[in-house]
């Protein structure tokens, strides 16, 4: 009994454990971290990024490294191991894969909210492939609502970073490593690691949600929500004005729901099709310019969307009269309101940033940076505002909005 409380004295007295050394901090936890590298179907190489063991055989990763894959493996110098995935959550871009035989120790998981503003953090990854990369900075803001708040961090990350570990400086797993604003100065993202609790759960759901044709909200996607505010009506009328960003001239756009057939809803005779939760079908008729002619396939948003939750678009477009090849990440970046027609509006706020693929002139296609701001109000199920520059060479910045003016019902 003695011996007992001599040794929680001891604990006491001792207090948190001291700060690692940087050298000290990446030799401990180094060995956790992985690089992933996915293939097609073909075995071609898609993408790379990232990984941190938190379990024997399970690592963590960032579901958007994983996206378009037929296989994937961990790797690590000159070693690799296939991979599974074992619990995806896109909503939250956290996905879990297993690997047999694997050896590698887990990292310990700092505690939950012991994540505060200003403490010393370090990232490590595998930016750009440069295998276990180590930076720091510190933790520099805690963005979004409780419970689904995202860490900011002056530690630099870099593609390929993504699905990497931020630790704290006893080399406690803070966060996962998703997101860097691109030309942000040090605006960088990772996801809470608390949130890894959560993961085997939420991605039941999400799978069972897939499985019965929900959006994630218990909703069959794309069926028509009957009594929801935002539900579609026959001879309804979307107002828009479409601002050309150099001029200031303002051209009306409108959307007219002409016909409704199934889960089809169908504008302007059929010039743009839409199933009622907003997603697009077709946009034949680019009555909105680069809202219309740019568009991924399925739209600018994506359903049951949650701040942090991200995904790439990798997609051609020939509606704006020609061929256009576009690469973009988006990224949900919070929410705000919005003021329509004396209505005060919630609304999500979606960012790409990317590149897009145009000829200029009788030239090769270049390169073009692009950039789109979207604004998304879930109780009309619909963007109200859309915001996109891109720049052609000689030719100057082209820059648009699509704002929503009323609703005629």
């Amino acid at each position: 009994m003695r011996t007992r409380v001599l040794w929680l004295a001891a604990l006491l007295v001792a207090g948190p454990a001291a700060a690692l050394e940087p050298d000290a901090l990446f030799a401990k936890v180094s060995g956790s971290v992985w690089a992933i590298r996915t293939f097609d179907a073909q075995s071609r190489p898609l993408s790379a990024g990232s990984a941190v063991v938190i379990a024997p055989g399970r690592l963590v990763t960032n579901c958007h490294v994983l996206a378009k894959a037929s296989s994937f493996v961990v790797r690590q110098e000159n070693v690799a191991y296939g991979a599974t995935l074992e619990y995806p959550d896109p909503q939250r871009d956290l996905c879990q894969v297993k690997v047999a035989n694997f050896t590698a120790p887990p990292v310990a998981l700092a505690p939950a909210g012991s994540a505060r503003v200003g403490q010393r953090v370090y990232a490590i990854g595998n930016p750009r492939g440069l295998e276990n990369t180590l930076s720091d900075g510190i933790l520099s803001g805690l963005r979004g609502e409780e419970g689904e708040r995202l860490l900011q961090t002056t530690a630099a990350i870099a593609p390929g970073s993504s699905g990497g570990g931020l630790f704290d400086s006893e080399g406690r797993l803070l966060g996962i490593t998703t997101f860097a604003a691109r030309d942000g100065g040090s605006l960088n993202f990772a996801v809470p690691a608390e949130w890894l609790a959560e993961l085997p759960a939420r991605a039941k759901t999400a799978l069972e949600a897939r499985a019965g044709g929900a959006d994630g909200n218990g909703n069959g996607r794309g069926a028509p929500a009957a009594g929801r505010p935002g539900a579609p009506r026959l001879g309804e009328v979307f107002e828009y004005a479409l601002i050309d960003g150099l001029t200031g001239v303002r051209t009306p756009v409108r959307y007219r729901v002409d016909r409704i057939e199934g889960e089809n809803v169908y504008y302007n005779q059929g010039g743009r099709v839409e199933k009622a939760d907003g997603q697009l079908v077709s946009a034949t008729s680019p009555a909105g310019g680069l809202f219309d002619a740019a568009a991924p396939p399925g739209g600018w948003t994506r359903p049951a969307m949650t701040p942090g939750m991200r995904w790439r678009s990798e997609y051609t477009s020939a509606s704006s009269g020609e061929t256009v090849r576009y690469a973009l990440d988006a990224a949900v970046i919070g929410t705000s309101r919005l003021t329509v027609d004396g209505e005060a509006l919630s609304v999500q706020q979606i960012a790409y940033d990317g590149w897009m693929f145009a000829l200029v002139g009788t030239g090769p296609a270049q390169a073009l940076p692009f950039k789109a701001t979207v604004s998304y109000a879930p109780d009309l199920a619909r963007v109200v505002r859309f915001e996109a520059e891109y720049r052609r060479v000689f030719l100057g910045m082209t820059r648009e909005t699509l704002e929503l003016v009323r609703v005629w019902r």
